[in-house]
Parts: structure tokens; sequence; C-alpha cells
């Protein structure tokens, strides 16, 4: 199985930039060019909030953007993967999970060449903290995982409710507009606080931060909450997918 996930997601990585001239660094030039925009658009509005710094800023809207991109064009793309491979499930034998887990180790693999390093190398420079720099890594994972579990869900509903792809679509941008994607979390209201730390990418946005560019003690609280959720999600999104891949068959 593991063959055919890595032989899946090569080929969908070939597919999607064959032609480029940046190819996989596209991965990190959309996530760059929206970070220099929100730098240029709140940078200086923000940065108080940041100690003063607009390099802090910075690098804290380059995580918003990081978590919420990989978050989307992942369980998008995860999502229509057992239906497009349909044709393929009805002629040889292959576990239907191979094709989401594809999608989301494709996706991973473009931010592990590109943007994962440079989030730990940053935390490095910016907290000069051991503790702060293993932790990173860590809550990636988490966040891979957390991405892994909604993938699996939706690529399993999506076999019965072919209208998922646009609602997700809107799910996704409420989930990004609830966000403290290129904004700190500091200037949301007390009172509106919790329905933020429901939202799975507000979470990973704020325990990454945390990490990354956080000041003075690390918030232990918000780190556990986040890898518990994941692995939650995780658990859950296995669970829904195995529970309806035996139907699979007659709706493909």
């Amino acid at each position: 199985m593991f063959d055919i996930i890595r032989m899946s997601a090569i080929r969908q990585l070939k597919a999607r930039y064959r032609g480029t001239f940046l190819g996989v660094l596209w991965s990190f030039a959309n996530p760059l060019l929206m970070t220099a925009l929100y730098a240029t658009l709140f940078g200086t509005a923000f940065r108080a909030y940041y100690g003063g710094s607009t390099s802090r800023y910075v690098f804290s809207a380059f995580v918003g953007v990081l978590v919420a991109t990989f978050f989307s064009q992942a369980t998008a793309e995860a999502l229509t993967s057992v239906v497009t491979n349909g044709g393929l499930l009805n002629k040889i034998a292959i576990d239907s999970e191979t094709f989401p887990i594809a999608s989301i180790a494709a996706n991973t693999f473009q931010q592990a060449i590109t943007t994962f390093p440079l989030i730990i190398i940053l935390t490095a420079i910016a907290t000069h903290d051991p503790l702060r720099v293993i932790l990173a890594p860590i809550l990636l994972a988490a966040l891979i995982a957390l991405v892994a579990g909604f993938g699996l869900a939706l690529s399993a509903l999506y076999v019965f409710f072919r209208d998922l792809a646009n609602l997700w679509q809107v799910i996704g941008f409420i989930l990004w507009m609830t966000s403290p994607v290129f904004y700190p979390a500091a200037l949301v209201p007390e009172r509106v606080r919790p329905w933020f730390e429901i939202n799975p990418i507000g979470l990973a946005i704020m325990a990454l931060r945390d990490v990354s560019i956080g000041r003075g003690p690390i918030d232990l609280r918000l780190i556990a909450a986040f890898i518990v959720v994941s692995v939650v999600f995780l658990i859950a999104g296995h669970i829904i997918f195995r529970a309806k891949r035996h139907q699979f068959m007659d709706l493909l």
C-alpha cells in the first residue's frame, strides 16, 4: 500500500506542476506572496501586538497563511480523490483509502521541502528556545494529522453527497474568516474567542504561533488541546471512511 500511495502522490505532483517553471516551489511562493500582501496592508497597524516588531508580524502572518492554505488545498483535493479514481477502483483490487492519503501525502511533501523547514528555522531564530524548536515539528505533524482526518471523512462522504464539494468551499471560507490568519488573536473579543478556539484552523494557528513566536511561558494547555483535537479528528476520519467504504462500489 505504501508504494501505491507514493506513486499516486508523485503522479499528482507531476500532473499539478507539469509545464510550470517553479514546479513544487509554487507551494512556497503562494503563501509568501500572500504574507507580503498582508504585511503591506496591515503590518504597521498590527505590529504593536508584536512588541512593535514588523518582522514578528510578518512571521505571524506567514504561519496563519501556511496553516489555512495547507488545510484548504489538501482537504479540497482529498475530498474528490475517491470519486476521481472510481474507474481504477472498479478495475483492480486496491484499498480505496489509498487515494485520499496520497492526496494528503502530495500536499505534505510540497510543504515538507519548502515551508515546514522554514517554520522550524524561523522558530529557532525568533525564540532561541530549544523546547519551542522541538515542539514546532510536533505541531506541524499534528496539523498533518488534522488535515488527514478531514480528508478521509470528506472523501468518503463525497461519494454519497456530490454537493459536498460546493458546500465545503463555503465552510472553508467560514473557517478561514473565523481564524486569525492575518491578524493577532488578541484582537478577538473575549466573548467571541471560545468560538475561535473550536475552529480547528484557528486552534492550529494559535498553537503554532505560541510556539514559533511566543514569548514567556509556553501555553501548554493550548498545545495539548490542538494535539488532542488533531488525533481525535484523524481517528474519526479513519472510522468514517472504514464504515462507508464497503458501499463505494455501488456508487462509483
